[in-house]
This record gives structure tokens, sequence and C-alpha cells, in this order.
């Protein structure tokens, strides 16, 4: 008896020294992330951008262009696209930002005088004044951030100098990842080198398949939520549908966010009747998107469950902010992908069972 208590605490006692040393590591890596945030945001976008554009520059060298020419080819593409759209999109978008923005508001004030007022008896002006209260305070909170116009300076600088590192990485990438992916596996016991081939080799695979994925949803949601709008008859179909686009690129959080955006758009322009045909246009798209266009095009070997999509941007938004939820889903795509191929590692038939 005595001694079946000893194993029991005995295990017990190491379970909780696991814990504690996973919960050191969960510390110690969240502290890590949250001082390399400004790198390891280029980093990744570099990452997904290089798995991205591979598949052109590798139809580039099977016609007979060299590795730097066709990695520098796919650069010039990445970049004329971005031209476009800074060309054709992004003036239209700045200049009814503001009109987005007070759209959105009041909206948010027609619904809560629906909810506060005529349901739960409070006066419109209460109501008035905890929105505006909410409005100063996030205003206060961007002049704080801003520190005026050398911070705006400062942050266009920085913007402009992690685009540059990222065309860099995003090269290099390009070029000589398989090199930089060898050298890496080098540094491995040679025991261990086959097994991380086939980790880095499957991790670059579900990223490359995970941005194709995600560029050809936001692309889809974007195009047909703009539909919805254009036939509604709703203003600001261009902001809009640029903000659909972006939104896919965190998860769910961001599906919710630019759905009621634009529902409050078409609630103040055309009413109620229009808000809910906006809001069960996008319903359907996002039951298309999550049921039968990503299933499609990323496949179940990176499909994540929606409870750890949530928490990985929930965490990542924790940690980092908007950047932080950004990274979150590239993450959690590459722990996806290896926790799959151990498992199958692990159901897989050993040796000796093959030969009897």
């Amino acid at each position: 008896m005595a001694q079946g208590r000893s194993t029991t605490f005995a295990s017990a006692g190491a379970i909780a020294w696991r814990l504690l040393g996973i919960g050191a590591v969960v510390v110690a890596a969240w502290l890590l992330a949250r001082q390399l945030l400004p790198v390891l945001i280029p980093l990744v976008v570099a990452v997904l951008l290089a798995a991205l554009l591979r598949p052109v520059a590798k139809r580039l060298q099977s016609r007979g262009a060299g590795p730097g020419l066709s990695a520098a080819a796919a650069i010039l593409v990445l970049i004329g696209v971005i031209v476009l759209i800074a060309l054709l999109i992004v003036p239209s978008v700045v200049d009814r930002a503001s009109e987005l923005g007070s759209n959105v508001e009041q909206g948010l004030r027609e619904v809560a005088y629906t909810v506060a007022a005529d349901v739960g008896g409070v006066e419109r002006p209460a109501v008035d004044r905890a929105i505006d209260e909410a409005i100063q305070s996030v205003g206060d909170s961007r002049s704080d951030i801003a520190g005026g116009i050398l911070a705006g300076a400062t942050a266009l600088a920085q913007a402009l100098g992690a685009l540059v590192l990222v065309l860099f990485l995003c090269f290099f990438l390009i070029k000589d990842g398989s090199s930089i992916a060898r050298w890496a596996v080098s540094l491995a016991p040679r025991s261990s080198r086959a097994e991380l081939e086939e980790v880095i080799r499957l991790s670059w695979d579900g990223l490359g398949t995970f941005a194709r994925g995600v560029v050809f949803v936001a692309s889809v949601d974007a195009i047909f939520v703009g539909l919805a709008l254009l036939l509604v008859g709703v203003p600001l179909v261009l902001p809009l549908a640029v903000l659909t686009w972006l939104a896919a690129f965190f998860p769910i959080i961001g599906a919710i966010a630019a759905g009621a955006a634009a529902v409050l758009v078409a609630l103040v322009s055309e009413g109620p009747g229009a808000a809910g045909i906006i809001a069960l246009a996008i319903l359907v798209v996002q039951q298309v998107e999550g049921n039968i266009l990503y299933p499609a095009v990323v496949g179940p070997r990176v499909h994540l469950h929606p409870i750890a999509v949530l928490l990985a941007v929930t965490i990542g938004a924790t940690i980092g902010g908007i950047p932080g939820a950004f990274l979150a889903v590239p993450v959690a795509t590459v722990a996806a992908v290896i926790l799959e191929h151990r498992r199958t590692r692990q159901d897989a038939p050993s040796e000796l069972a093959l030969a009897s």
C-alpha cells in the first residue's frame, strides 16, 4: 500500500515538474516573442511571400533561367502587384476612409439606441455620452501611440525599412531556400537529420499551401461581398471589399469585424432590410468559405479546427496586438503540420510488424 502511494506521488511529482517546465518554456517564448516581434513580422511575411512566389521562380528555372534571375523576376512580379494596388485601390480607399468610419460610428449608435434605449430603457443622451467617451478614449490612445508628427514619420520610416527587409529576405529565400534548409539540417545530429529535413519540407509546403489558400479565399470573399453590397446599393463598396480582403488574414475575428462594418454601413445607408440582406450574404459567403473553398484549397493536411484558430489568434493578439494576431495562424499552421507528421509516424506500422 505504501509502495503504491509512493509510486503515485512520484508520478504526480513528475507530471507537475513537466507542467512547470512547459509553463516556463511558454513564458520564455512569450517574452522572447514580444522582444523580437519587429523582426519576426518581416521574417514571417517574407517566408509566406517566398512560399507563394516559389512556383513562379521554379517555372522560370524550368525554362532555363538561373536561380538569381528567377528570384529577381518573382520579386519584380510582387513589386508590380504592390504598385498596381497602390495606384488603383489605395487612393480611393484612403479618400473614403473617414466616411467609412463615420458610417460605422453612426451604425453603432443606431444599434446602441435600439438595445440600450428602446430595450433597456436607457435615455439616448446617456448612450451618446458612453459612445463619445469610448471614441475619445480610442482617440487618446492613438494620440499617445502616435506621439505627434515625428512619431508618424518614424513609423513611416520603419514601415519602409520593414518593406525593404521583407523584399530582401524574400529574394534570398526564393533563391537560396534549399541551401539554407540544407545548412540548417547539417547543424543537427546525424541521427536526426532525415527527420528534420522532412519536417522542414512539410512546413514549407504547408506554409505555401496556407498562403495560396488565404489569398484565394480572401479574394473570393472580397469579390462576393462587394457584389452583394453593389447589388443592394450600399455605398463605400471598394473600402468595404478591401477591408474584407484584409480581414481574411485574421480568421474568424477578422471576418466578424469586417462583416459587422459592412452591416452597419448598410444599416445607415439603406435601412434594416438592406442590413439584413448583407448579413445573410456575408453568412453564406463565410459558410461557403469554411466548408467548401478553404478545405478544397488548403486541404485537410493544414486545415485547423476553428477552436484552434480562435485560440491562436487570441493568444497572438494578446502577445503582440494586430501583428501578433497576424503571426498566429502561420505559426499554428506549422505546428499543426509538425504534429500531424509526428502522429503519422507514430501510427505507422513498424518494420517488425511489416516483416511478420
